[in-house]
């Protein structure tokens, strides 16, 4: 009995580090900043049935005279929607205390890239975004 009540005890102050850094998968959602400063992204429910993740564009530093339409697009029928109001971010799924497998779309270069979302408890005014091309991946970080 007592052997059995140490280990447990063991066990479970080896598993508080890995508690401490674990975050929680819903404090995704809000208001974001990109790593540039250049938009403002807010991270919502996709819908009322869909709780996976969307990210809509609520602004963007386009400069003068620049475009202010996805005009990169590689599907021409969607070249004439706004920055503005665009989804740069669906498709995760939920892994533990983050958002995984998702998409981020680039609206500089029309390219899609496959994507995860966290937001560590040590850090929660950072969103850790991360794109990959294959193998390859950029961690940004976002701030609320």
């Amino acid at each position: 009995m007592i052997r059995t009540l140490l280990l447990s005890a063991t066990l479970v102050l080896f598993a508080l580090p890995a508690a401490a850094q674990a975050g929680d998968a819903d404090a995704v959602f809000g208001d974001w900043r990109t790593e540039d400063g250049g938009a403002v992204l807010r991270i919502a429910p996709c819908s009322e049935t869909e709780p996976a993740p969307c990210g809509i564009v609520l602004s963007a530093d386009i400069p003068e005279g620049a475009p202010t339409t996805d005009v990169n697009n590689a599907d021409p029928a969607l070249r004439d929607q706004p920055i503005i109001g665009l989804t740069m971010l669906d498709g995760f799924e939920r892994s533990k205390d983050k958002w995984k497998s998702g998409r981020i779309y680039n609206p500089e270069d029309g390219k899609s890239y496959k994507s995860s979302l966290e937001v560590r408890d040590d850090a929660p005014n950072v969103l850790r975004v991360k794109g990959c091309i294959a193998f390859l991946c950029q961690t940004q970080k976002w701030t609320r």
